[in-house]
């Protein structure tokens, strides 16, 4: 391989070529002399022909026969959660390394099936979580990390936006069906991975749905609003809430109320980041963090490809932790089994 035993740029293949895919290619693009996608693929010409020609790359149709490529050392997923699972074990058996748009897989055991086998073949998987490479969150990890809220109270995350559209994209139906784009296992599992890298693991949670989606639109099965509450093993309370069908931009809203400071940062405001250390305090916003309203998940997800090239590089684990990712979907399961039993608190 070139990058971590020849020196030379990581050559990247991608794997589904939907939506999503155009921040993470700009992303490869931008690391020049680092990183160089060599193939692509997609089952849908229409996606697939595009993206191949302006690259100046192979198109392929089947994952398989991009996977067989010499010049390929890794691969980029961006396919149905569904697919992911049986994918990634392709792309492993290949002996290429991978990172995967979370979740990690639609199931927490196959997901820790999935890094298993990584491990075994000593190759390197990754998870496409761009929450972990969002400039305010990294600065607030930090905070926390240094102890500035003091002992932790409680969390709140909240997510927001429309995807109408997507729902009603016939080109990708697979979002309205069951494990789609869904309030809890598509959205809600970013801030699971986020209270489980910044404060360790969730213990419990109870968990209700919305689906106006559901009686609006056709075919669409997966809910498209969902609140989650539960408590951390740190002690914290935390609340996850999704909405998914609001006519806004997208953002999210993350809080950490502490004994010592509390901090509110919001995706979509200037400044994005306020401290408030007490009661009285009006906050003072934190300053090195930009206001990037429209892009700060393109962004997010730039940081994200170039870690995912430089761990390579580097011979060292990228900063999505496998633990973490298989215990967002863990947090999900046993929010789909509150839903099932009324709302009733589950054991994650």
């Amino acid at each position: 391989m070139t990058g971590p035993t020849g020196g030379g740029a990581i050559r990247i293949g991608i794997i589904g070529l939907g939506r999503v895919s155009a921040d993470h290619v700009v992303g490869y693009r931008a690391l020049a002399g680092e990183a160089e996608i060599t193939a692509v693929c997609d089952t849908d010409p229409a996606a697939l022909l595009p993206v191949a020609t302006e690259l100046g790359v192979d198109g392929y149709r089947d994952h398989r026969e991009l996977l067989a490529r010499a010049d390929v050392d890794a691969v980029v997923v961006l396919l149905p959660h569904l697919l992911h699972g049986p994918v990634v074990r392709d792309a492993l058996t290949a002996g290429k390394h991978v990172t995967v748009e979370k979740p990690l897989a639609a199931t927490a055991a196959e997901g820790e099936q999935l890094a298993a086998l990584a491990t075994k073949l000593g190759l390197v998987l990754a998870v496409s979580e761009n929450s972990r490479f969002v400039e305010s969150y990294m600065q607030v990890a930090d905070l926390v990390a240094r102890g500035a809220p003091g002992m932790v109270r409680l969390v709140r995350g909240l997510i927001y936006g429309s995807a109408v559209d997507e729902y009603r994209d016939d080109t990708a139906p697979w979002k309205r069906q069951e494990h789609g784009f869904a309030a809890i296992l598509d959205a809600a599992t970013h801030f699971f991975y986020v209270l489980a890298w910044m404060f360790g693991p969730v213990a419990s949670v109870q968990a209700i749905t919305r689906n106006w989606a559901a009686t609006h639109l056709p075919g669409v099965e997966v809910e498209d609003g969902a609140l989650v509450t539960g408590t951390l093993h740190c002690g914290a309370f935390f609340s996850v809430e999704v909405g998914l069908t609001l006519e806004l931009p997208w953002g999210e809203r993350f809080e950490v109320y502490g004994d010592r400071a509390s901090i509110v940062c919001d995706q979509l405001r200037d400044p994005p980041v306020i401290v408030h250390r007490g009661a009285r305090d009006p906050g003072v916003p934190l300053a090195r963090v930009p206001a990037e309203p429209r892009t700060w998940r393109a962004s997010s997800m730039a940081r994200g490809a170039a870690d995912f090239v430089r761990a390579l590089q580097e011979g060292r684990a990228p900063a999505v932790d496998t633990v973490h990712a298989v215990h967002a979907v863990r947090v999900a399961e046993a929010a789909y089994r509150s839903v099932r039993a009324g709302g009733t608190m589950q054991t994650v």
